[in-house]
């Protein structure tokens, strides 16, 4: 309801002499007095939109927030590969065989223990396991796609440059397929 106009219309009905408080017609001054005083204005929200708009925007920030939790370092490097153009010395130059197995090894070490305190936390908010579920599908999707980028660089580094040899490019294939297989054990484990 709009009483912008309130005033001007109480302003009237009182300077009004002849004005008609009990008559039943149009023309009582009452009626006239609500008629100009209040106006109502309609307004339409969608607001089915803005929810899942808002549970979009939710989940997203979760997946992206759990993914750093999870796999932050590992993330960091596919970010830094990523931002890198295409030519592959500038990524050879970035991707270093020590830096990138101390990274495999500490996100393995953490693996279970990290996922276990996610899917617990979830639990609190979220009673039902196809939900968890389909939260945690994305999850996996983006660390496993992260990994393949890194397999993917990986196999194409220059052999001999930045310390990288067979040893250390197969190092980190085993790395990598250990990487994924804790993920997938640890988040299918919630099942």
């Amino acid at each position: 309801m709009d009483f912008s106009d309130a005033g001007k219309a109480v302003s009237r009905f009182l300077a009004n002499r002849n004005r008609r408080l009990f008559t039943i017609s149009t023309e009582n001054a009452l009626v006239t007095l609500l008629r100009e005083g209040v106006s109502i204005n309609e307004a339409s929200v969608d607001s089915k939109r803005d929810l899942e708009e808002a549970l979009r925007t939710a989940c997203n920030d979760f997946i992206d927030h759990t993914c750093k939790v999870v796999a932050g370092d590992l993330l960091s490097i596919v970010d830094q590969l990523q931002s890198t153009n295409d030519e592959s010395k500038a990524k050879t130059a970035l991707l270093q065989p020590d830096t990138v197995k101390k990274t495999l090894t500490a996100t393995s070490e953490k693996m279970q223990e990290t996922c276990n305190v996610v899917t617990s936390q979830m639990a609190l908010y979220l009673d039902n396991v196809a939900t968890q579920s389909i939260l945690l599908k994305p999850i996996t999707k983006k660390i496993v796609k992260g990994l393949s980028e890194i397999r993917s660089v990986t196999s194409e580094v220059e052999l001999g440059i930045n310390g990288w040899d067979e040893t250390s490019r197969g190092e980190v294939f085993l790395l990598l397929d250990e990487v994924e297989k804790k993920l997938k054990a640890a988040l299918k484990s919630t099942k």
